[in-house]
């Protein structure tokens, strides 16, 4: 596993603001961080060249045609996992594919014009991969918040921080709204 990038403030509100939008000018970047242009500029291209963000063109699929937008979970036989996975990745209909954990081993994203096209593409171009055990198939009527809604926080969530040691830095009862308090300790049969 790839070692986390440590970011300062200025780092998450330089993400942010290129979030919102990545053709900012240098210019603009260093009036709402109060940095220098040339400042913010070194420091974006250090976060690129790290690898801590990538700066991409992000298609509209449904403005370019592509109106159906699916999640498709595949079980396969786990000899042929990598393989089936390197398979699907060719293709141009699937725009994210992952290894899972859970009832399927597999978790794909693809975008074709239509319902029609869709059962055409699982049906005659998934199915038939050898190693492909079971599918299942999520069409998406709509996204409640997509990926390029997520905003990067300025500051991370303290339910997460950790102290030197390794431990939580806050006890988790911290974080627990007073009404559910009751439900949790009801199921630890308190």
């Amino acid at each position: 596993m790839e070692s986390a990038i440590a970011l300062d403030d200025v780092d998450r509100v330089l993400i942010g603001l290129l979030q919102k939008d990545a053709r900012a000018s240098y210019q603009e970047l260093a009036g709402a961080t109060r940095l220098s242009a040339s400042t913010a500029r070194r420091r974006v291209e250090r976060l690129v060249q790290s690898g801590a963000i990538k700066l991409v063109a992000v298609p509209s699929w449904s403005r370019i045609g592509l109106r159906l937008t699916a999640f498709i979970a595949i079980s396969v036989d786990l000899h042929r996992l990598r393989a089936v996975g390197s398979e699907l990745s060719k293709m141009s209909e699937i725009v994210f594919i992952a290894v899972v954990t859970g009832a399927y081993d597999l978790i794909a994203e693809a975008v074709l014009p239509t319902n029609e096209d869709f059962v055409r593409f699982v049906t005659q171009q998934i199915a038939p991969i050898e190693g492909i055990r079971d599918i299942q198939t999520f069409m998406i009527p709509e996204f409640i918040k997509s990926f390029e809604q997520y905003q990067f926080p300025v500051k991370p969530n303290p339910l997460y921080l950790r102290g030197g040691d390794g431990n939580y830095a806050y006890p988790e009862e911290e974080f627990i709204p007073a009404g559910a308090r009751g439900l949790l300790d009801a199921g630890n049969g308190e």
